[in-house]
């Protein structure tokens, strides 16, 4: 259900305003409601046709057996005829293509009915028959077909009115005592006034449901929208694992085996420096994106961001047993699209290149936290030394730890080295493949370069954390004036 343009989006969902319950103040409302109420009432008015027309069955067998006196012949055949136009009624009823015709053909075939229950009694001379028979006429035009008070009021009224002056009539031609005309009188209308507040009682209900439909379709839309903000925070991988499975007080965690690919450029704190705040939102944008894509491209999830390095993780929270080897894939692919990024915003005086960690083994990955605020986090060696090994990498250089090398077929140009690390107690044997291509020309921060700076040519950092960034919290600068 589409909400319509006068309904109040706002924190309390208030409700919109009516007169007395049965009309919405403002008209788009009103419209909206209308349209909505044929498709709700359509199921009602279906029904109340097969009733109407089995009641209208059951009056011609009456008829059959002798019920009427006068004008017989021509009730055999007028009152299957109403029978008819009913079950038709509620065949076209049930196709919702032409529910716009519904209140119509109900308003239409009540008139009918009630009509031809005042003519073919009327020669009986006896108002009680008749009001009965207009009566009956009476509860489907107030109640089951669900027709709108006004048009329902307009139909059965007017066969009321035919009745009472019917009655008048018979009264008049001294057909009828007093006390029968009293009786003639006394049950149409009050079939009529009853009726009609049991119409209108439907009515307000109606429109109360109609209300709190769209209060529940506001509430739905704004979790939606909560949880899609919310989602943007966190990798749609975590997002999806978490709506899931659920969350609990016991914060469960899972051992998966994994790959944990980190990422991190070189030269961005003495760029953030020289550039100011403008032009490293610009290039983080552009980054994040470039590893965001990337990651979804190979069915990787981006733990985190922290700066300008990235922990990505292949293999959980959705395992996968080649993890290792689209680890390693998803790598030189970041390598190649962010040096793109990269070779864009360099200049001379403040290169920026990129470098990678990989580490494949066992860790600890779920909720950690309290209940009032959690974390998803990957504990554990694997992550640590993807994280020491990013942090020595150069431009270019893809580092593995030895589970993820001994799990690969060797590849021409890898070299070996043992190093000692820091956090890890034992050397490590770590594999370097170096992708570094032809340097090209740097020029200005956005601009496109045709030549490259080697390692060498990239200031050394102060101890930065190749992961969690802290010590290269931009500090606010003017940009460069010819950027």
């Amino acid at each position: 259900m589409t909400r319509p343009d006068g309904w109040p989006v706002v924190s309390d969902l208030s409700s919109p305003e009516t007169r007395w319950g049965l009309t919405f103040t403002d008209e788009s409302v009103e419209a909206d409601y209308k349209v909505w109420r044929r498709g709700h009432v359509r199921a009602f008015m279906q029904v109340a046709m097969y009733g109407a027309s089995g009641a209208a069955t059951c009056a011609f067998v009456a008829v059959v057996f002798g019920a009427l006196s006068h004008l017989r012949v021509l009730a055999l055949i007028l009152i299957p005829l109403m029978a008819l136009l009913l079950l038709v009624g509620g065949i076209v009823t049930g196709i919702e293509s032409r529910s716009h015709q519904v209140l119509a053909w109900g308003a239409v075939a009540n008139l009918i009915g009630g009509c031809l229950a005042v003519a073919l009694t009327y020669e009986m001379n006896d108002p009680a028959l008749t009001g009965a028979c207009v009566t009956m006429a009476a509860f489907f035009g107030l109640t089951m077909f669900r027709l709108p008070p006004t048009v329902a009021l307009a139909s059965v009224g007017t066969y009321i009115v035919l009745d009472g002056a019917a009655v008048i009539r018979m009264h008049a031609e001294g057909h009828v005592t007093n006390q029968q005309f009293a009786v003639g009188l006394f049950i149409p209308v009050t079939a009529l006034l009853s009726g009609m507040v049991l119409n209108l009682t439907i009515e307000w209900i109606t429109r109360q449901t109609y209300v709190d439909h769209l209060i529940i379709d506001a509430q739905q839309e704004a979790l939606f929208d909560e949880r899609s903000n919310m989602a943007r925070f966190v990798s749609p991988d975590i997002a999806e694992t978490a709506h899931l499975s659920g969350l609990n007080l016991n914060l469960r965690t899972e051992i998966y085996s994994l790959t944990a690919v980190s990422i991190d450029l070189r030269g961005f704190t003495t760029f953030t420096q020289q550039h100011g705040a403008e032009f490293m939102v610009q290039v983080l944008q552009e980054y994040y994106a470039v590893v965001i894509e990337a990651a979804q491209e190979y069915g990787a999830t981006v733990k985190d961001f922290a700066g300008d390095g990235a922990l990505i993780l292949v293999g959980a929270p959705f395992p996968r047993p080649d993890h290792t080897r689209v680890g390693l894939r998803l790598a030189r692919h970041m390598i190649n699209r962010v040096r793109e990024v990269t070779d864009k915003w360099s200049t001379p005086e403040t290169p920026l290149g990129v470098g990678i960690g990989i580490s494949s083994g066992e860790c600890a990955v779920g909720a950690i936290g309290t209940a009032q605020q959690l974390e998803y986090a990957a504990v554990g060696t694997t992550v640590n030394l993807s994280a020491r090994l990013c942090s020595i990498a150069q431009d270019g250089e893809i580092l593995m730890g030895p589970g993820t090398a001994r799990a690969l077929e060797e590849s021409p140009g890898w070299s070996r080295t043992v190093l000692t690390l820091a956090g890890i107690p034992e050397p490590v044997e770590v594999t370097i493949e170096d992708t570094r291509a032809p340097a090209p020309t740097l020029t200005t921060p956005g601009t496109v370069p045709i030549q490259r700076f080697g390692a060498a040519d990239y200031p050394t950092e102060p101890d930065e954390d190749p992961v969690v960034d802290h010590a290269e919290s931009p500090q606010p600068a003017a940009p460069p004036e010819s950027p």
